[in-house]
């Protein structure tokens, strides 16, 4: 039996009123994949729906405001234990006088238990270490990473499923 392919959008949330913030969010402690770990919000595409769609879903469900998508960061494909997963990074701009929160928002899925703003992309790295695509996206377009190095390392891993 073939395993289960998602195809996921990881938003990268920049601040308005300052462009070199981003928004991480810190996954609960039960999780599945990446318990506790920081990284940056996702959800499954869902049938018919965009990424761009996806995007300011996740933007209204997962971190309850509104937002515009500002660039491609890149997409990547992982052989999970559990599951294949296509996974891409879009920017996105915070919309005039939004304020995410997760603990506003409503969602069916994961629920982010905590969020804050940072300027160090290296607040990513446990993740991408952890076999996170969202993150390793975002460090490789940042040259923090070297994409090729960081998916042969995850071969076995027991971070994700």
């Amino acid at each position: 039996m073939s395993k289960q392919v998602k195809y996921v959008v990881a938003v990268v949330l920049k601040n308005k009123d300052n462009p070199e913030e981003f928004l991480v969010v810190k996954r609960p402690d039960d999780d599945p994949d990446l318990a506790g770990h920081w990284g940056f919000p996702a959800a499954n595409i869902q049938p018919g729906e965009l990424p761009e769609d996806t995007a300011k879903r996740i933007c209204k469900e997962r971190l309850n405001c509104d937002a515009t998508a500002t660039r491609f960061l890149g997409i990547m494909s992982q052989k999970r234990n559990n599951y294949d997963i296509f996974l891409m990074d879009i920017d996105m701009l915070l919309a005039d006088g939004q304020q995410p929160d997760v603990h506003a928002a409503v969602t069916e899925n994961t629920k982010y238990v905590d969020q804050k703003w940072s300027t160090d992309p290296l607040d990513v790295m446990k993740s991408a270490n952890g076999g996170s695509c969202c993150s390793s996206i975002f460090l490789t377009d940042r040259g923090l990473l070297d994409r090729d190095e960081w998916i042969a390392s995850l071969e076995g891993s027991s971070t994700v499923g």
